[in-house]
C-alpha cells in the first residue's frame, strides 16, 4: 500500500489528468446516446406520456416478446420524414434493443436529426427481462 501512495505522490500531476479524462470520458458517453431509464421509470414515463416506443432487434427476437405498446422498427428507418417513424421532433421517444448499446447509439444519431425527447432503456431487454416485466408476444 506504500508503494501505491509513493507512486501516486511521485506522479499526482498525471493521476490528475487521468482521472480528469475519465470523467470527462464517463459524461460524455451518458450524454451521448439520449436519458437513460431504468424499468420503473420506462413504466412510469409510458403510462403517463404515452410516447412512441421502438423495439429496434430483429423481427424474429420481437416476435418472440416485446414490451407493450412497443413497434418493431430497425435502426435505418429512424429517420426523419420516414414513413415508417412517426414522432414529431419534441415528442417522447423511447427505444430498445437487446443490451442497450444500438439503442444509445441510434439515441444519438436522432438527437443530431433535432429530437430532443429521446430515452433508451437502460441495459435493454435482457434489463426487462431479469427485472421480471412482463412481455408481449408480437405476430
Amino acid at each position: 500500500m506504500n508503494k501505491f501512495f509513493a507512486f501516486i505522490g511521485d506522479n499526482f500531476l498525471a493521476v490528475v489528468v487521468l482521472l480528469s479524462l475519465v470523467s470527462i470520458l464517463i459524461i460524455y458517453e451518458r450524454r451521448k446516446g439520449g436519458v437513460k431509464l431504468d424499468t420503473s421509470e420506462m413504466t412510469r414515463l409510458i403510462n403517463k406520456n404515452n410516447p412512441f416506443v421502438y423495439d429496434l432487434r430483429s423481427a424474429a427476437e420481437y416476435g418472440a416478446g416485446s414490451i407493450a405498446g412497443a413497434s418493431n422498427l430497425q435502426v435505418s428507418n429512424l429517420v426523419k420524414g420516414d414513413s415508417l417513424f412517426k414522432p414529431n421532433e419534441e415528442d417522447c421517444i423511447i427505444l430498445i434493443c437487446k443490451t442497450g448499446t444500438i439503442s444509445s447509439k441510434a439515441a444519438g444519431e436522432l438527437k443530431k436529426q433535432g429530437f430532443t425527447n429521446v430515452n433508451v432503456l437502460s441495459g435493454g431487454m435482457m434489463n426487462w427481462t431479469q427485472s421480471g416485466m412482463p412481455l408481449v408476444k408480437n405476430k
